[in-house]
């Protein structure tokens, strides 16, 4: 009896320990935008993606500047596939439909991942499949996210170049979650994983530094204000914050995990409310609240026991 009571205290421990990582991650992911926004007066989107990410991998190189030799060539295509899926991919798509599509539509449109990820791990694996209660979440969640982004002026301009690679944002996210959440953490640390899906990103980035896409301008790195605002987006929006969230990912599923992204919105809402001194409307704290409705629901999951991270679990 007293052992199932240390262990049930010690799975609420874990629980509470990722819901705060997560609420972390996602309180850093909801401020970038000012970064980014600062950022793009003087770099590309090309240029920021290659330098944050530059300055995250080394950061873990630093940290274990041992060389990680693959342990099969499985795991390692996945390392690529995940790294440029989650984010290479997702970040182009998204910096890239904001000059063919409006901010409203993208930031709509890559609200979209915790639902794609749901549809996703409802076909490619067996222990996260679409409940009511995950619909129910959706539902509330995208309709919090509408009256957040849209904020009363309910005008929608469709634009199919943009809108396209906003939602091929969201699901290439979608599917990075599904890969990280099929490593087996006994074999490889949360470390690791970032380390590696960073390197393969930046891998990938190299093709474009040779195109009108990015240029090399020393002087633009030692302003203070750049490099202040790439150091914020390299080691903690990108280092920590990813580092986090694979983390959480292992706990609690990709499909809970990426629900609490719908807490994005309304979290940028406030900071840019603090800091901007941008006025909350009755539309956009009506956004607020269906979007807490609907992250309550969507982590509500079926009584069952607990399973460790990176094992099947059962998750709505």
């Amino acid at each position: 009896m007293k052992l199932m009571i240390r262990n049930c205290m010690n799975m609420r421990k874990n629980m509470i320990l990722s819901y705060t990582l997560a609420l972390f991650v996602i309180f850093i992911w909801s401020v970038t935008f000012v970064s980014t926004k600062t950022l793009l007066e003087y770099l590309s989107p090309t240029e920021i993606l290659f330098y944050r990410y530059a300055i995250a991998y080394f950061l873990f190189f630093a940290a274990s500047p041992k060389i990680m030799w693959p342990l099969n060539f499985r795991d390692e295509v996945k390392f690529a596939i995940a790294g440029f899926l989650g984010v290479t991919l997702y970040f182009l798509c998204e910096n890239f439909a904001l000059l063919y599509s409006t901010a409203s539509n993208v930031s709509l449109l890559v609200s979209t991942a915790p639902m794609l990820t749901g549809l996703v791990a409802h076909f490619m694996t067996k222990n996260e499949k679409i409940t009511a209660n995950f619909i129910k979440g959706c539902f509330f969640g995208l309709a919090g996210v509408f009256l957040i982004v849209f904020n009363g002026h309910f005008l929608l301009k469709l634009n199919p170049i943009g809108d396209v690679l906003a939602i091929a944002a969201a699901l290439s996210f979608a599917f990075y979650s599904i890969i990280i959440r099929d490593f087996n953490c006994s074999f490889y640390s949360a470390a690791v994983i970032t380390r590696k899906t960073f390197f393969y990103s930046l891998l990938s980035l190299i093709p474009l530094l040779f195109t009108p896409l990015f240029e090399w301008e020393p002087d633009l790195l030692m302003k203070g204000r750049v490099m202040g605002h790439l150091l914020f987006l390299g080691i903690f929006a990108s280092a920590l914050c990813f580092l986090f969230w694979n983390k959480v990912i292992w706990k609690l599923g990709a499909v809970r995990a990426n629900n609490l992204i719908y807490l994005l919105p309304p979290m940028s809402m406030i900071s840019a409310a603090v800091v901007l001194h941008e006025r909350i409307t009755v539309f956009a704290a009506a956004g607020g609240l269906l979007i807490l409705l609907g992250v309550y629901l969507s982590q509500k999951r079926v009584p069952g026991p607990e399973k460790g991270p990176g094992t099947s679990e059962e998750t709505e």
